[in-house]
């Protein structure tokens, strides 16, 4: 007899095409981040940094409803636990990322006890000011390997960290990092967890009466979040540096061009924060060059991607992602909704034909 079987589909054509296209653009940039061109290797690892905060924000903002402004303080702690590793315990510097990280991420435990404590607009700017007074606690801490708010630099001695080398490790570990972040939030976003996450973040309450713990999963994400935003924050530190707290715990220069980023891109999607992080940084990284035609300092061209941003809030709350799979509603990178496939149809035996 013939019986009609359904089944649950994750990845279509579309997905598989465009992910095989997206491992293609890895492949690619690791082998330019393997070149000796420093300038190169550096808009990887800029790049790259961006793609990791955006998609670490959007997490928080678009999957949980957590609006923070506040992240630039884990990029901060993660850059000054770098510092302490490699300077102050004579750590390899490559090495001392991942102890940065977790670092970061043991931060982050007393902050969310703290702000979770804060709802809605509160909780925004309670972030801000945690990450103010943290940015004012390292600026007063004047010794080694800290050394206050005149700053400091990683001890990168060219008989150990020849230049061509370093910014070779660092451009590659950039890329890792931004493929496992993209890759764990879309992962993340596929079990069980996202499906609480979306309940949380469309109705908290009404998640809440579904029986999800919106304190624990709101609580793991920003575990998640602080952990890879730390990381890329000593990644970025590895290629500069030279670190001053006003610079490292900067809400202008870290926060406020990612919420720019992901409002454009595309806030509520795995691939929006990505497209919109690239975009920000190649065009940043043109019109602020002195020999393109249209030129803009780093303050102007943040006021005029804020004010685009503003346009797209009110008017195209999907970003450029968004109004793209409204166009054309199978594209998609990283599937994470399930399709219901009905009606195909498969050979079973009967009952009654068990003995022919």
């Amino acid at each position: 007899m013939i019986r009609t079987q359904n089944h649950v589909q994750r990845a279509t054509g579309t997905s598989k095409l465009l992910g095989g296209l997206a491992a293609l653009l890895v492949a690619w940039l690791a082998v330019l981040a393997t070149g000796d061109v420093a300038s190169t290797q550096t808009k990887i690892v800029e790049m790259c940094v961006f793609v990791v905060l955006a998609s670490m924000w959007n997490l928080l903002a678009g999957y949980t409803g957590l609006v923070s402004i506040g992240q630039q303080a884990f990029v901060g702690i993660g850059t000054y636990a770098l510092v302490v590793f490699a300077n102050g315990y004579d750590q390899d510097i490559y090495f001392s990322v991942l102890p940065a990280a977790l670092i970061a991420l043991v931060a982050a435990v007393p902050i969310a006890l703290l702000a979770f404590r804060l709802r809605g607009g509160y909780f925004a700017i309670g972030m801000w000011v945690i990450a103010e007074v943290v940015r004012l606690l390292v600026k007063q801490y004047k010794a080694d390997p800290i050394k206050g708010g005149s700053g400091t630099s990683l001890n990168v001695p060219v008989s150990l960290y020849p230049k061509v080398d370093r910014f070779q490790t660092t451009a590659l570990i950039a890329l890792a990092l931004a493929v496992v972040a993209v890759s764990v939030v879309a992962l993340l976003l596929r079990s069980r967890v996202g499906l609480s996450l979306q309940a949380v973040r469309d109705n908290e309450a009404g998640a809440a009466g579904l029986g999800v713990n919106v304190y624990r999963e709101r609580f793991f994400v920003f575990m998640i979040a602080a952990l890879f935003t730390g990381a890329a924050g000593a990644v970025w530190y590895l290629l500069k540096i030279r670190v001053q707290p006003d610079t490292a715990f900067s809400v202008g220069d870290w926060t406020a061009p990612i919420v720019v980023m992901v409002v454009i891109g595309g806030i509520g999607t795995v691939e929006g924060p990505v497209i919109g992080a690239v975009l920000w940084y190649l065009v940043r990284d043109y019109v602020t060059s002195s020999d393109s035609v249209i030129h803009f300092s780093d303050e102007w061209y943040l006021i005029y991607t804020g004010l685009i941003a503003l346009i797209v809030a009110l008017y195209a709350q999907r970003g450029l992602w968004g109004a793209l799979q409204d166009r054309f509603p199978r594209l998609q990178v990283f599937p994470i909704q399930r399709r219901l496939v009905v009606g195909d149809e498969v050979a079973v035996r009967g009952e009654d034909e068990g003995n022919g």
